[in-house]
């Protein structure tokens, strides 16, 4: 009788480690799954960040440009109601009349300055110059 509980014994000892190995070993590919699981994550995660910090720097460089043609946007308000002021209180008909050769230079001279300046504003590429620069 003691010899079939031994060998009742030995064959549950046997059981429970081969038992525990498959289960150790389970668990073990569950951990290298996992492991790759969050490396993978990991670089997404920096790949997400890094173009988070992109788009807020694209954001700063836009908002930069906007306040650069807020304020031309202001000068060129002032520079019209300068002109508006200086047109009320000038007679330009009169002196048309009066001097038509004088009045004609000096409107083909606005007239240059004011196409010169509509090509400068109007310029699809100019913030691409912007940009080169400042990436140098």
């Amino acid at each position: 009788m003691g010899t079939k509980i031994a060998v009742a014994l030995g064959i549950m000892l046997i059981l429970s480690v081969s038992g525990s190995s498959w289960y150790i070993d389970r668990l073990l590919d569950q951990i290298s799954v996992l492991k790759g699981n969050q490396l993978a994550l990991e670089n997404s995660i920096q790949q997400q960040n890094d173009a988070i910090a992109e788009h807020l720097a694209k954001a700063v460089q836009l908002q930069e440009q906007n306040n650069k043609l807020s304020a031309q946007n202001q000068e060129t308000a002032r520079e019209v109601n300068k002109l508006r002021s200086t047109f009320a209180n000038h007679d330009l008909d009169a002196l048309a009349l009066a001097k038509p050769g004088l009045i004609e230079i000096k409107i083909n001279k606005a007239v240059k300055r004011l196409k010169a300046d509509f090509e400068k504003i109007s310029d699809p590429k100019q913030f691409e110059k912007d940009e080169k620069s400042s990436d140098s």
